[in-house]
């Protein structure tokens, strides 16, 4: 068994979330907080790999992945530099960055996260090197849909996992080009950059594109097992826009992920299995999943309110809490739970879903792989 003190899992790897400060180093699990998208100077980023992996181990992270735009960066110069045990990794990753055949619907990124060798987006024979943002546009009439389906199954061939980046950037990316994605994937309801359209919008005329999150609950509703990732997607390390919030400057968005250890096996498990949160500033001590109910506990570290929606099938919301110890209990139809957390300064955070279906067996078999 992964560890014999941990409780039993009940419906999805968030059963076994509760919370050891990271300091005891008591045996078990950890909370590590991590980034999953961040570029340098290897495409359109203004630092090299050291600097903007220093930038983000002294500010409190214990791993990154640098997923520059067709490119793989070579972690391991940097891990000699910088990683220290327990303390900071850096992963290796690509954004793949494909732009579909329809300029006005274009935007069909894909982080490969874990992968160490590159993968060219559909209509790129070849990259000509660092410092640029090679990109490609799709072969003439293929649907946005299929490239993301073509670019991911390139990714598991590498063993790598897939996240889908910022789906209302240019308002690209309408829900049914994600209707086929692969359990398993990445979906980013929170992306640090500035006109990104995170909340989704109404454009008057009948276009009207649901929030990251809202895509993320079409796909939960559809039986799909896709986990929500906030990261940074950022450029920016250098002043002035390290500090110019219209810039992409790091340190927006990340993930907490619960592992046995800060190495590539244990942070790649937890993540494939949905054993982490999202967050832009909220954070949870525990969450505790049972038979019965889902209950949270959020850290107020300087007398915030706090407000926790639950949420189900349709994104639907089930129930609101006003506190530090919101909780809900199952009636016993539910599809699937998930909580989002908002501060009265804005900052959110998100689990994963709790599944109360089929797939509540698929996640612990994939929670149960190491064992």
């Amino acid at each position: 068994m992964r560890n014999a003190n941990l409780p039993a899992l009940a419906f999805s790897a968030l059963a076994w979330l509760s919370f050891a400060p990271l300091q005891a180093r008591a045996e078990g699990p950890h909370w590590y907080r991590g980034n999953t998208h961040a570029h340098s100077i290897n495409s359109d980023g203004d630092s090299s790999p050291d600097t903007v992996a220093r930038w983000y181990r002294e500010h409190g992270y214990n791993f990154l992945f640098i997923t520059d735009h067709d490119h793989v960066t070579d972690v391991a110069p940097v891990n000699a530099l910088l990683g220290a045990e327990e303390r900071f990794l850096l992963l290796p990753g690509e954004e793949i960055t494909q732009w579909g055949e329809d300029p006005g619907r274009s935007s069909a990124h894909v982080n490969a996260l874990f992968a160490t060798a590159l993968i060219l987006p559909m209509g790129l024979s070849h990259c000509p090197g660092a410092l640029t943002s090679c990109g490609a546009h799709a072969p003439a009439n293929m649907p946005l849909a299929e490239t993301f389906q073509t670019n991911i199954a390139a990714i598991a061939r590498q063993h790598g996992i897939a996240q889908i980046n910022h789906p209302n950037y240019h308002w690209s990316v309408r829900p049914q080009d994600l209707y086929d994605i692969p359990d398993g994937s990445l979906l980013e309801i929170w992306n640090g950059q500035r006109r990104i359209n995170n909340l989704g919008g109404d454009a008057g005329n009948g276009d009207l594109r649901p929030s990251a999150a809202g895509y993320w609950d079409i796909l939960l509703s559809r039986g799909k097992i896709v986990w929500g990732v906030g990261s940074d997607d950022s450029h920016s390390f250098q002043p002035p826009d390290l500090y110019n919030p219209d810039r992409a400057p790091p340190g927006q968005a990340w993930i907490m992920v619960r592992a046995g250890r800060l190495s590539p096996r244990d942070i790649r498990h937890a993540m494939e299995s949905g054993a982490f949160y999202a967050s832009t500033g909220v954070a949870y001590s525990d969450i505790a999943v049972s038979g019965d109910a889902m209950s949270l506990r959020i850290q107020d570290q300087s007398g915030e309110r706090f407000r926790t929606s639950f949420i189900g099938q349709d994104g639907r919301v089930l129930a609101e809490m006003a506190g530090t110890n919101p909780s809900y209990r199952f009636h016993g139809d539910e599809t699937y739970v998930r909580a989002a957390t908002m501060d009265s300064n804005g900052l959110r955070a998100w689990t994963q879903p709790v599944f109360r279906d089929r797939r509540a067996a698929i996640v612990a078999r994939w929670a149960g792989a190491r064992d």
